[in-house]
């Protein structure tokens, strides 16, 4: 069965706090801690606002539907002190990072936001574009190249998108470190962002009214 639906209004979120930053710091012509709304974020410091903003694309995507549904949360600082607390990221003595994984990253959105996410695997791209409904959005796992769709990918994974609409032939997505025009409600081919993407991800309830 072909499917279309678009959840209109979904808000984008970027994982550094300004938006139309991205790709000044994407391209390394800026620090992220030159933008000065940085300090929205909660954290204490640059130096941990730098080392988290780059990892927190799941976050990112998260904020956007609770923001879309109106459900409060807190700064960036707190939603990651909370998935850490999860499991949901791990961070290591060395200071790297395992994240984010994603069955601890879904108990704690259980918890602390009462909406229901599962994850999925081994899934094609078609498949996942046919659960877009009202009461669904979905996570996906794409490399970050996906940001400039019109070049040669190196890689699948290692970066979420929030796919938020869907048509027998696109996906309607945000992503949180995309770069315009492919930042925010992207309309690609799924045949063409196939090639990006892990074939994993999560899929969100979407309460019935939003």
């Amino acid at each position: 069965m072909n499917n279309t639906y678009r959840h209109a209004n979904v808000p984008y979120r970027s994982q550094w706090a300004s938006p139309e930053l991205n790709e000044r710091i994407v391209n390394g012509s800026i620090d992220p801690c030159d933008d000065p709304m940085w300090t929205l974020s909660g954290f204490s410091s640059a130096t941990e606002y730098r080392f988290w903003a780059r990892r927190i694309c799941g976050i990112a995507c998260l904020e956007s539907i609770l923001d879309f549904l109106s459900i409060p949360h807190g700064t960036r600082y707190e939603m990651v002190r909370e998935a850490l607390s999860f499991g949901a990221y791990i961070r290591h003595d060395d200071n790297s990072v395992t994240g984010l994984i994603y069955r601890p990253f879904c108990d704690w959105v259980r918890a602390r936001y009462q909406l229901d996410v599962d994850v999925y695997e081994h899934t094609p791209l078609s498949n996942v574009a046919k659960a877009i409904s009202p009461s669904c959005m979905a996570f996906a796992s794409v490399s970050s190249e996906i940001r400039n769709p019109t070049t040669p990918n190196a890689r699948k994974g290692g970066h979420l998108i929030l796919i938020h609409g869907t048509d027998p032939e696109n996906i309607l997505f945000h992503n949180p470190s995309g770069v315009p025009p492919y930042q925010a409600n992207v309309s690609l081919r799924i045949k063409e962002a196939e090639r990006f993407f892990a074939r994993r991800g999560m899929f969100v309830s979407i309460p019935s009214g939003s």
